[in-house]
């Protein structure tokens, strides 16, 4: 199996948990007793975690440049997984970033609606698993990092 075909089916895979499971709150309406301002509140903390998630994964990108002249990044260039875990760890970021506009947006929503809530909660999952493979892929990196003493 070629890796754009496991790349694909790991970002559809991701996709329809995510989607699964906003659907599972949606369908047995887990936020119907929750209150129009409750739901505003929950999604500004959605929102403000999300943010914070999206500096963290940046952060660790940074980390990431700075190891760019070791043995293992340069392998892993060549093998092509350095590439990929950049696309997910971008992909990570433009979810989190997501979440954090729309759950942004909500707030300034007159009359919110509890089912606009759901994308969000979907979009809020898609994103940790996301993060949830580039913290694995990240501690791998790290895990076998040997920086050569500087004399």
């Amino acid at each position: 199996m070629s890796s754009l075909v496991r790349e694909l089916m790991f970002w559809v895979k991701s996709a329809v948990v995510s989607a699964v499971l906003a659907f599972v709150g949606q369908h047995y309406d887990l936020l119907a007793t929750l209150a129009v301002g409750d739901a505003k509140t929950a999604a500004g903390v959605l929102s403000q975690l999300s943010g914070t998630m999206l500096g963290f994964v940046l952060a660790a990108l940074a980390i990431l440049t700075t190891l760019g002249n070791t043995t293992l990044v340069a392998n892993m260039q060549h093998t092509g997984h350095f590439s990929m875990l950049l696309k997910r760890m971008f992909g990570s970021v433009v979810a989190f970033g997501l979440v954090t506009v729309a759950g942004a947006a909500l707030l300034f929503v007159p009359t919110l609606d509890i089912r606009w809530i759901y994308p969000l909660i979907g979009i809020a999952f898609f994103s940790i698993i996301l993060l949830a493979d580039v913290c694995r892929k990240l501690w791998l990196v790290l895990e076998n990092l040997s920086i050569p003493a500087v004399p």
